[in-house]
């Protein structure tokens, strides 16, 4: 059975401008210069990695956890209507589970937040496992997400694709061993990152024309 994972923010819902848009708006609250810079760095890592970061640029003047507090209310207010949702991504997971594929989600935000997401979009019924930045310990771009992803799908991560937007996301993929493809969202891609991935796709329409010629040609 074909298998596949997919990140969440800026793969599956258009919520990365939404975060940034929220630490810049924190960032004028409190006088912070920089903070887009760092926001960049942390994309696709967990939250206790971005608590890393920000103490390391901020420490000593900014509490992280009244940051992040603060950011939240943010990000609520932005999102009281729903979560925007990439173009294609309704397309391309009814017809993976139309055809059966076995479809897995590997995403570095928090459980609590992530389940939220899946229930206000209605993504929820397409995944047939959930894996959290806060089920781990390591970090993209550690694999390990990837790799229990694949675990607990029982599948091969050498036979399974990822589908990625980040730097960190696609190292992350690429070291669990998996067939990695890049969706870029707010990061253009470098060399790093396409030589990382398997395919660069403009959006996730891509994706599912792509998976249909492979499919079909298996």
């Amino acid at each position: 059975m074909p298998a596949i994972v997919f990140d969440m923010d800026g793969v599956l819902i258009d919520s990365e401008r939404i975060v940034l848009r929220s630490w810049e708006s924190v960032g004028r609250d409190l006088g912070l210069d920089g903070l887009r810079d760092l926001f960049f760095h942390c994309v696709g890592t967990t939250h206790a990695s971005t608590r890393e970061r920000f103490d390391a640029a901020y420490g000593g003047r900014v509490d992280y956890q009244d940051f992040r507090d603060r950011t939240r209310v943010y990000y609520m207010e932005f999102t009281k209507d729903g979560v925007p949702l990439k173009p294609g991504v309704m397309e391309l997971l009814d017809w993976l589970k139309k055809n059966g594929w076995k479809t897995g989600l590997a995403s570095s935000s928090r459980e609590v937040n992530v389940r939220r997401n899946m229930d206000i979009t209605g993504m929820g019924r397409y995944f047939d496992a959930l894996v959290c930045g806060d089920m781990l310990t390591a970090s993209k771009p550690a694999p390990d997400i990837y790799l229990r992803a694949c675990a607990e799908l029982g599948v091969d991560p050498a036979r399974t694709y990822a589908v990625e937007d980040s730097r960190n996301g696609i190292l992350s993929a690429d070291a669990a061993g998996m067939k990695a493809l890049l969706v870029p969202d707010m990061i253009p891609p470098d060399d790093v990152m396409t030589r990382h991935a398997l395919r660069v796709f403009p959006d996730l329409f891509a994706v599912r024309r792509w998976l249909e010629k492979q499919d079909a040609d298996a």
